[in-house]
């Protein structure tokens, strides 16, 4: 790629926006702790053209808003260090690309070479606002990252910090190593990978949603997708809100229960269900039989004909329970 101009514009340490006070006596009589120093700047820089924006910050936390105008990214870069010296070390990088591709970036100076890396005592934060219609990709290593107001989209990872994501259109896709997730008010596929950390998914809709997750749980509500697969290993997973006719919902668990709580009046579904105890459910199944560890059933609904297609509901717990339960109005509790 070539840059747009021949120039990367770096945040360096010019002055100090808070500087830590003198060292006091605390109650014991010993010195308290050094409050961090801290420097804090906020520029707008150009994005005209630009169609991503990707940032990698291994240095802290990442916020990407989009409300910014056309053409301009306003950036509020935070340094903190617990000495002059480890805070005149911390960069921000920001450069363009004819390709429309803007790259920010947090590295440190060690050895007379800067490096993008986490540094122990010392941290950057970023908050951005950005044009609405640009596409975002951003990283962290133990900071939070979180994105809203978004038109095309945003893919989010991060090593040890939580995931926030709403009111976005377009795709949605994220890694997680620990944390925890939130995703609300998503329009287009969502696609979310986590380690350790539980997943809370509202209002989602526009095609499909793909939750896995290894060490948690997983709680969804209003979820208006026509496929929608949720998976963890030792967590419980909920489903609370209206099915949608000729959708697919599959819904996995090795270790914990499933609960699966359509609300209203469902729609006729195709069931496949596998537990390790008996299948509790409140509404009427039609055609029970066994199938080797699954047991296969119909619910045909209470509308008069003609019927909706038929959703198909597949739900495994292999050492949990599987509940089916309507839900007039969404419980409380199952978080």
């Amino acid at each position: 790629m070539k840059h747009l101009a021949a120039r990367a514009l770096v945040l360096a340490v010019l002055g100090l926006a808070a500087a830590a006070p003198a060292r006091a006596a605390d109650d014991n009589g010993g010195p308290e702790p050094a409050a961090p120093l801290v420097d804090r700047r906020e520029i707008i820089v150009p994005a005209r053209g630009a169609e991503l924006v990707r940032i990698d910050n291994l240095l802290g936390r990442v916020g990407i808003r989009g409300t910014a105008r056309p053409g301009e990214i306003h950036m509020v870069a935070e340094k903190r260090a617990s000495s002059p010296e480890a805070l005149g070390r911390l960069r921000v990088h920001y450069t363009a690309f004819e390709s429309g591709e803007i790259q920010i970036d947090t590295r440190v100076e060690l050895g007379g070479r800067e490096r993008s890396l986490p540094l122990a005592g010392s941290g950057v934060d970023l908050w951005l606002e950005v044009p609405p219609d640009v596409a975002v990709e951003a990283k962290t290593f133990g900071g939070d990252v979180s994105a809203s107001g978004l038109r095309a989209g945003a893919k989010l990872e991060t090593t040890g910090g939580r995931i926030g994501v709403t009111d976005v259109r377009g795709g949605v896709v994220t890694h997680q190593l620990r944390g925890g997730q939130k995703v609300a008010a998503v329009e287009g596929d969502v696609d979310l990978d986590g380690v350790e950390g539980d997943m809370d998914l509202k209002d989602l809709a526009g095609g499909r949603v793909d939750a896995r997750l290894v060490d948690g749980s997983i709680h969804a509500e209003d979820i208006r997708d026509d496929f929608v697969r949720l998976v963890t290993t030792t967590g419980q997973i909920v489903l609370i809100g209206m099915l949608r006719p000729a959708a697919h919902y599959d819904l996995r668990s090795y270790a914990g229960d499933v609960r699966f709580l359509p609300t209203g009046d469902p729609v006729p579904f195709t069931l496949r269900a596998r537990s390790a105890t008996p299948l509790s459910s409140t509404v009427p199944l039609h055609g029970s039989r066994r199938d080797g560890e699954w047991l296969r059933a119909e619910y045909l609904g209470r509308r008069a004909q003609p019927r909706p297609r038929a959703a198909l509901v597949e739900l495994s717990s292999t050492l949990g329970g599987v509940v089916i339960q309507v839900a007039l109005h969404p419980p409380v509790g199952l978080q």
